[in-house]
């Protein structure tokens, strides 16, 4: 498995000098060293996690984003006793969103399995918002925007706007 740490440090729980000093110099988070960690236990214990990579780990309130190739991504969703058994690790729920997508790709990953209808950019004298518009009622339902909106800035610094289609 890769990760933004060694593999060493990843199964003891302990960073060598070397992930110590990514860690100090801003390159990697505290949240990517308690993934790679905790996804390690896991791959321990399962050959599938083992040929993961993980990109990026990031908390978000009282959930876990997970940031993954597209084959493991698409794994996780596949079988979700696997999806279980690394939510039963990090004992809260966890997001698995795709390190390789698009900015289109990465938000339709964010609302899964909601149906994402246009993604437009503005820009703003103080930054870009994306806009985002979802297929119906029932979607809002849901999904929880808020959370949506927090996960989208912790891991992409991306703001967002949500709106349902009015039918």
């Amino acid at each position: 498995m890769k990760t933004p740490i060694c593999s060493f440090d990843a199964k003891t729980g302990v960073l060598c000098a070397k992930c110590e000093e990514k860690l100090h110099a801003g390159q990697i988070s505290q949240d990517d060293v308690d993934a790679s960690v905790r996804l390690s236990k896991v791959a321990s214990k399962s050959q599938d996690i083992d040929r993961f990579t993980l990109s990026k780990g990031a908390k978000v309130d009282s959930d876990f984003v997970l940031v993954l190739r597209s084959p493991d991504v698409l794994a996780v969703r596949s079988n979700s006793a696997l999806a279980e058994r690394i939510e039963g690790e990090f004992q809260q729920k966890v997001w698995f969103l795709d390190s390789e997508a698009s900015e289109r790709g990465f938000i339709e990953g964010l609302f899964h399995p909601a149906r994402v209808l246009s993604v437009n950019q503005f820009w703003l004298p103080d930054g870009k918002v994306t806009k985002v518009t979802m297929a119906g009622k029932a979607a809002q339902k849901k999904v929880d925007v808020e959370k949506v909106q927090k996960i989208a800035k912790a891991v992409k610094n991306m703001e967002l706007l949500v709106e349902f289609e009015q039918k």
